[in-house]
């Protein structure tokens, strides 16, 4: 993180893979200045926001290699396909280029995580149908395109309802459906545009807009933290976390619709498909260090004490929740053997990753130092171990041995 330049993921399922949104104010702000040094930021920028919804994340994924690379000839396998085929149409006969995978693991289509995906697979008309419908825009809108067959289609989305998140989340009110958040075609992420209005509803398919974006006004001479427009972000995703607008749109309850936050976007021709230009804001509740507010650290001055305040906020309720959530995702009992070794293994890489620069804070904060690294690595790994037991022993109700 020495260059200023936000760290994403590498996927475990390499560029297939969905990569992790910075909430980190400092990336986004940087990257609004790499824009505004490439003379691509006006003076006055939109930023666009959508719901950030509580659930698993998941993909669909289309093997293109057997679909012709010549637009025109595309154009008419598409156009006759969805002539014949519709989201509620006869069933196609089979699951033939199509994966289903969360961010971590590729799943049979048998499996079920959450419901996710046999109650998809079990409607592979309506998987085609998106199919088909998502490369007829996208043709549609570049005359004489080309696609790129090696690059897979992939819709990401998040799997959300009653079997994933429990209440008081508002969208646990919901039934188990798939909520397109992007599309990636020719391996770049598609304008919203290109598939907010692409739904197969009776496969329980639906698309983030829905509710209709937020729009924030951002005025770029004053790239700093004291910009009011970040004011004004962070007020609307408290706001969402209150009252979530994606639960209250299918008829929840406004007094029972907690929510999450909102991911922004900002709103030019490349940062709005690029994802190092995206940017989550949570509510306090759903995890307060994911604020514009950075981690406090430096107001200490001694160094195993400012190690041990930052890593105890890094190794946050949410992150160990997320730690579990991966040891399902790839398949792993969190008692049996591998449980805890896997568990801190994540945890650590996400703080790594995601807390880049505050731990480059940290290592300024004493220079000359090069051992602080190494410090703060050992220090999550055994704070994520504390965590892990802690949780492991609520829910046995007993003690285990550490």
């Amino acid at each position: 993180m020495s260059n200023g330049e936000p760290v994403q993921s590498q996927s475990r399922l390499g560029e297939n893979g969905f990569p992790k949104i910075t909430g980190k104010v400092k990336d986004f702000l940087h990257q609004l200045q790499k824009l505004k040094d490439q003379q691509k930021l006006p003076d006055v920028v939109p930023i666009i926001g959508t719901v950030e919804l509580h659930g698993m994340h998941v993909d669909i994924v289309y093997n293109l290699h057997e679909t012709t690379n010549q637009s025109s000839k595309l154009t008419n396998t598409v156009t006759a396909t969805i002539t014949t085929t519709t989201s509620d149409g006869p069933e196609h006969p089979d699951l033939k280029g199509i994966t289903f995978q969360t961010r971590n693991t590729i799943l049979p289509a048998q499996s079920s995580l959450h419901g996710y995906p046999t109650l998809l697979s079990q409607h592979p008309s309506a998987l085609h149908y998106l199919k088909t419908r998502i490369l007829q825009t996208y043709l549609t809108h570049h005359p004489g395109a080309t696609i790129n067959r090696l690059c897979p289609l992939i819709i990401s989305g998040e799997w959300i309802g009653s079997s994933v998140q429990p209440a008081p989340i508002g969208l646990s009110h919901l039934s188990p459906r798939f909520v397109i958040l992007a599309v990636k075609l020719n391996g770049t992420y598609l304008p919203d545009s290109l598939w907010s209005n692409i739904e197969a509803n009776k496969a329980g398919v639906y698309s983030l807009h829905r509710v209709p974006p937020f729009v924030v006004h951002f005025h770029t001479d004053d790239l700093s933290v004291w910009n009011y427009a970040l004011r004004d972000m962070q007020a609307i995703s408290d706001d969402v976390e209150s009252c979530c607008p994606y639960a209250t749109h299918f008829g929840v309850d406004p007094a029972s619709a907690r929510g999450e936050g909102v991911v922004w976007k900002i709103g030019t021709e490349d940062g709005i498909v690029n994802p190092k230009c995206w940017f989550k804001m949570k509510g306090p509740l759903s995890w307060p260090e994911n604020r514009i507010t950075e981690t406090s650290i430096t107001h200490i001055t001694d160094k195993k004490a400012a190690i041990e305040n930052a890593v105890r906020q890094w190794v946050s309720d949410r992150r160990v929740e997320q730690g579990f959530e991966y040891l399902l995702e790839i398949g792993t009992t969190p008692d049996g053997k591998d449980g805890v070794k896997k568990f801190v293994e994540w945890v650590v890489a996400d703080v790594l990753l995601e807390e880049g620069a505050e731990i480059e804070v940290l290592k300024e904060m004493f220079v000359g130092d090069e051992g602080v690294r190494r410090e703060v690595k050992s220090r999550i790994g055994r704070v994520a171990r504390e965590r892990y037991f802690e949780e492991m022993r609520k829910a046995v109700g007993g003690s285990e041995p550490l």
